[in-house]
């Protein structure tokens, strides 16, 4: 049975908050600060500049790219995963303590990763855009709520590029609902922040 790659965003309790935090968040700002993390992502920038703004996807006998299995690889690195692996930390017994009066978005693509899909829609400046990394982030309610213009400027699109970045996000493999996967996130991130929570967004396979 082929494994799922799942994505949460959800709000958590200060006090969950901080704990995680204490646990989490240098697994997470290690793995974004990694030598091999930043050449990944210049390369990403370069590959989708030569693109036109995204990497080409498919080869003309249907396999992927070099670009595209870059990035997937890329984004597949998740900090969550490896604590998992580690039996570190179980990620999903966090997603349990998720408010339950605060709506999360929660997303499953079967033997491929919701972030690479949403990531290739976006692209690198917008992506950039987003804290953590690769999907990967726990911030306390102040740090939400200050950070949100930045997450509104990447993922509230309209307009033609709205239908562009959709239209990358269905082309990537895998069964996903494009307007899900870029709405979805925001809103959760949105609820989050009027309710003075913090928020958790972690993406791992199962």
């Amino acid at each position: 049975m082929g494994m799922s790659s799942f994505w949460a965003v959800g709000a958590l309790a200060a006090e969950d908050i901080a704990e995680l935090a204490r646990r989490a968040a240098p697994a997470i700002a290690a793995a974004a600060a990694r030598p091999s993390a930043v050449a990944a992502w210049g390369r990403w920038e370069r590959d989708a500049a030569r693109g036109g703004g995204a990497v080409p996807v498919w080869r003309p006998d249907g396999c992927n790219t070099e670009e595209a299995l870059r990035l997937y690889d890329m984004v597949n690195d998740s900090a969550f995963d490896a604590m998992d692996s580690n039996h570190e930390l179980h990620v999903m017994e966090w997603w349990d303590r998720f408010d339950p009066g605060i709506e999360p978005y929660i997303a499953s693509v079967r033997k491929d990763n919701p972030v690479a899909a949403l990531f290739h829609g976006l692209g690198p400046a917008r992506a950039a855009a987003l804290p953590g990394w690769a999907g990967d982030v726990v911030l306390t309610s102040d740090e939400v709520r200050r950070l949100l213009p930045a997450v509104e400027g990447a993922l509230a699109v309209t307009g033609a590029e709205r239908a562009r970045v959709l239209a990358r996000i269905d082309d990537w493999p895998g069964d996903k609902e494009p307007e899900e996967l870029l709405d979805g996130p925001l809103r959760a991130w949105r609820n989050a922040a009027g309710a003075g929570a913090g928020l958790l967004a972690a993406r791992i396979w199962f």
